[in-house]
């Protein structure tokens, strides 16, 4: 058995880039030094304190962008399997490494529940009590960077819980024909979130969560708004209380076009949302609620991807996003691309065209 990481995040992230861009950028993640990195001497101030403004709803002082945050997650909490391998997470649900997409997921047909109903001799929770805190904060206290913001990986949210148990397609007719029922086991999982938050919080020093809850895809949210208001909005808004309380921003990580929930994100208290993906209108969501909601993302059209694009559109494409999205403040740029020339491209420019952008 090899040295305990601590971090989870370490092996997730080699895995994907490993699946998804080439094993020797996976190799080279996984050899990567620990702890603070230095950043640009000619910057006015430290990522760290450039993502406070961001956060605050200030103007930064310069564009904050991919590698401005690190990311983190205790190894003893387990939403997936514990190694990101095949295996099963701390509810049972079985999960398994798809090379394909670079990631886990709870293969059809493999689901613990064919129905919700009677889940609550079904599920167990896991014993929090139980796990050692202080031990893994002894042992992530290496990763900190004094000069970046810590962003606290939180997978498998409410929806995703309720599709990992049962399946999607169970799923969503349970959020339809089995509201009450669904409804009960979401108050006792928004407890259990709110439980692993502020052991987060009090153990480690956590500056931000990134809660995962995928809502969506590329043309619509799964959930019914109406339902999304009853089912998901308040308990959404209970756990980001939560991570305020404990002195944490709270990132929402939600694919898809989901600009109907953008609306409950608001009232919730979100901080930020990623990844934004295009398929939404950005730009109006910018406009409505630019002021509350910072964008993080936003750089996933097909052009990202191309293999033949010239490199001067892709900068072109850079510098219109910041210019569509940035002024003001309110944005954090993120290509999500995994065609390594093309990110190389894109976040160069950004970093050029950003260094100076809120000086003009």
């Amino acid at each position: 058995m090899g040295k305990r990481i601590y971090n989870g995040m370490l092996p997730l992230m080699v895995d994907m880039v490993s699946a998804t861009v080439s094993p020797e950028v996976g190799k080279a993640i996984a050899a990567a030094p620990l702890g603070t990195k230095p950043y640009d001497p000619d910057l006015p101030c430290s990522p760290r304190e450039n993502m406070k403004l961001l956060l605050e709803h200030k103007i930064p002082r310069y564009l904050p962008m991919s590698g401005d945050t690190y990311p983190i997650t205790p190894d003893i909490i387990c939403e997936r399997s514990y190694d990101n391998k095949t295996g099963p997470d701390w509810f049972g649900c079985n999960w398994t490494f798809e090379a394909g997409i670079g990631a886990t997921i709870v293969k059809p047909g493999d689901e613990m529940l064919d129905s919700i109903e009677g889940w609550q001799k079904k599920i167990v929770f896991p014993d929090l009590e139980s796990l050692d805190w202080k031990e893994c904060a002894e042992g992530l206290a290496p990763y900190y960077d004094e000069n970046r913001m810590s962003d606290w990986w939180f997978q498998v949210g409410l929806f995703e819980r309720l599709h990992s148990l049962m399946g999607m397609q169970n799923a969503l007719e349970a959020l339809i024909i089995d509201e009450d029922e669904v409804a009960e086991f979401f108050d006792a999982l928004t407890q259990h979130k709110i439980a692993v938050i502020r052991k987060l919080t009090s153990h480690f020093p956590v500056e931000m969560i990134c809660y995962h809850d995928d809502w969506g895809f590329n043309k619509n949210g799964f959930i019914p708004p109406e339902i999304f208001k009853h089912l998901i909005a308040p308990n959404l808004k209970k756990i980001v209380k939560a991570a305020h309380e404990g002195g944490a921003y709270f990132n929402m990580h939600s694919d898809g076009k989901i600009d109907a929930y953008i609306p409950y994100m608001i009232e919730a208290g979100v901080d930020m949302w990623n990844p934004a993906q295009s398929v939404n209108d950005l730009a109006a969501i910018k406009r409505e609620y630019g002021d509350r909601l910072v964008i993080n993302g936003a750089m996933d059209d097909p052009i990202t991807d191309r293999v033949d694009v010239p490199e001067e559109m892709l900068r072109a494409y850079a510098r219109e996003k910041v210019d569509l999205l940035g002024k003001g403040g309110g944005f954090f740029a993120s290509p999500t691309t995994f065609n390594m020339r093309n990110k190389k491209i894109l976040t160069d420019e950004l970093r050029k065209y950003g260094r100076h952008f809120y000086e003009k």
